[in-house]
């Protein structure tokens, strides 16, 4: 790989912080997405269900939650896409990372919000579930 071969390795310590190269937005960008995605598809029932009364059929509610987690879920893809091209993330649940240096640092970024990306990308497809499921208020 050619982003490998120009990384040096850095002595634990004297390595530069993670908040300091700026990546760590794409950490908590995905799970971020994910509380949006709930507060919004909750609000969106909740006030439905508020104004037009108990019994209410849920059909137009359910379609805006399920297009907001298609957004969403496309959103996300586009981070878990970043984080392996930029980062290097790979999908492997016991991945060892004993080196201290830039690239070791980066590849454990990847790999982090890979995994948060996925998580919760499985976390809005739960919340759109009872969305579809439930006919009614």
């Amino acid at each position: 790989m050619a982003r490998s071969e120009g990384k040096k390795t850095v002595p634990p310590g004297e390595a530069p912080r993670v908040i300091d190269q700026g990546s760590v937005w794409i950490l908590v960008a995905a799970p971020s997405i994910w509380a949006a995605h709930f507060l919004l598809s909750y609000w969106v029932a909740a006030i439905w269900c508020a104004k037009l009364g108990r019994g209410t059929a849920l059909a137009e509610p359910r379609w805006i939650i399920a297009a907001l987690g298609a957004l969403c879920i496309a959103v996300i893809a586009g981070l878990a896409a970043l984080a392996i091209r930029r980062y290097g993330g790979v999908f492997v649940i016991f991945e060892e990372i004993t080196e201290s240096s830039e690239r070791a640092r980066d590849k454990f970024i990847g790999h982090v919000a890979l995994l948060l990306c996925v998580l919760s990308a499985v976390a809005i497809l739960f919340t759109v579930i009872p969305g579809m499921v439930l006919g009614q208020c």
